[in-house]
């Protein structure tokens, strides 16, 4: 054995024991960066010659350590599982929240709700059959009507001003993906040059990840990676982000309730126009919100005026009033948002199904049946205030489950990646006492060839 072989291991051991004090105190550092994987030092040992030759007999006492590099503590196969639970996740909390909001426009049950305010109604009309000449509970009567008429103005109202706000909303979204796709664009050119260069990269890497989930989160985007050690994203099978390039996304469509059905909101490639195919996510749960959900209750609710004014209209129509004359509309407008109380004069009602008798309250009778008929305005409502109820339960289920699934992939995963500060300063002694280990074996190795060349009598 080469004495001064002895050197050239305990010099390798002393290099690799400070790069790997250096590491632990990097992954103590980033305990609470966002994203940041803890990295492990990679070493192998170095052997004897391995090239034959004539003569050649390899020494096993020549050795020493070598540093292969740091790798990171990443699982592939829970990030991959991390972005699909992500993506859901964030789909079903954004449904949920929309629903809610949708739910909230309802107020059902409560005593200000359309539910009790048709109740009201059709009591009105009771009381004006009872008492067809009572001016008081006539007057009562188109005072029902029209609040019954403000509710139903006011929901149209709370649907048009929610789907201004998610629409303001999706475009925040559309400027966060293009800011988030435009910086991991940059950092996989870095990436790429850094380790073209066999620089470590492993930060940068880290960054690029934390903007891939976000990714993930906002638009439901999917990846891929190539041998150059890029990220490609797709959205829905379309190109996002390939290597150092980042598509542009723009959002069209009408601005307001009114218009969505004639011009539906688009998630469009800023590039070419295209129609982004199936983004999921949190700009998903807003594209649905806007083209399927708010417009469907929207229109379920222009359908219970319509069904109001049209079945009351008729029956008033088919009446006569104190005066003997055939009853006019009592109601104008077919929509939540354009109906309103037709008639200001309370002796106009058509309480009478008789022209000759002022006082019979016949034709008000079959007003007030209006409210008990199977599959009319009351039913329909209560249809529909059901139908929000079950979807908004449904909802919230659904979504409080993916939160636990998340909650589980996210420790799984940090369970990997995440730093152990207990784990990290057992690393930092080992280290250290691998560090003072390799020192003194330097010393002694020093000391030995003192001896052997300087103080040995020839």
């Amino acid at each position: 054995m080469s004495t001064f072989s002895g050197l050239n291991t305990a010099l390798s051991a002393l290099k690799a024991q400070r790069r790997g004090l250096e590491l632990t105190g990097q992954n103590i550092a980033n305990a609470n960066t966002e994203g940041y994987s803890r990295q492990r030092l990679e070493t192998t040992a170095v052997g004897g010659t391995a090239v034959p030759a004539l003569w050649a007999t390899p020494n096993p006492y020549d050795g020493g350590v070598n540093v292969l590099g740091t790798v990171r503590m990443r699982d592939v196969y829970l990030e991959t599982r991390a972005h699909t639970e992500h993506a859901r996740q964030a789909l079903l909390n954004s449904r949920t929240d929309a629903l809610l909001d949708i739910e909230s426009t309802f107020d059902e049950p409560s005593d200000s709700g359309l539910q009790a305010r048709l109740g009201q109604l059709w009591g009105g009309f009771t009381d004006v059959a009872d008492s067809p000449g009572d001016s008081a509970a006539r007057n009562q009567l188109l005072v029902r009507a029209q609040i019954v008429a403000t509710s139903l103005n006011t929901m149209a109202t709370g649907f048009a001003t929610r789907f201004e706000a998610q629409r303001h909303g999706l475009t925040d979204t559309i400027t966060d993906i293009n800011t988030a796709a435009t910086k991991l664009a940059d950092l996989n050119d870095k990436v790429v040059k850094a380790q073209a260069a066999g620089l470590e990269a492993n930060e940068l890497i880290d960054q690029r990840d934390v903007l891939v989930l976000r990714l993930t989160e906002l638009a439901g985007a999917t990846t891929s990676r190539n041998p150059n050690g890029s990220v490609d994203l797709q959205l829905g099978g379309a190109a996002l982000v390939t290597g150092s390039t980042a598509r542009a996304l723009t959002l069209t469509g009408s601005a307001t309730l009114a218009g969505q059905a004639g011009d539906p909101v688009t998630v469009r490639f800023a590039d070419d126009g295209t129609a982004v195919p199936g983004a999921g996510g949190k700009t998903g749960a807003a594209v649905e919100a806007l083209n399927v959900t708010l417009p469907g209750y929207a229109a379920a609710m222009d359908n219970v005026a319509a069904m109001l004014a049209n079945s009351i209209n008729a029956v008033q129509q088919g009446g006569y009033t104190t005066t003997g004359t055939a009853g006019v509309p009592f109601f104008s407008g077919t929509t939540a948002a354009t109906i309103k109380v037709a008639i200001t004069n309370p002796d106009d009602i058509a309480a009478s199904s008789d022209p000759t008798l002022a006082l019979d309250g016949g034709n008000a009778d079959k007003l007030a049946e209006l409210g008990r008929a199977a599959g009319g305005v009351t039913d329909t409502y209560a249809a529909v205030v059901a139908r929000i109820g079950i979807e908004t339960n449904t909802a919230t289920q659904l979504s409080e489950t993916q939160n636990v699934i998340t909650a589980q992939v996210d420790f799984a995963r940090l369970s990997v990646a995440g730093v152990n500060i207990d784990e990290e300063l057992t690393s930092m002694l080992a280290y250290q006492r691998s560090y003072q280990a390799a020192s003194r074996v330097m010393t002694a190795v020093d000391e030995l060839l003192d001896t052997l060349i300087n103080r040995m009598v020839r």
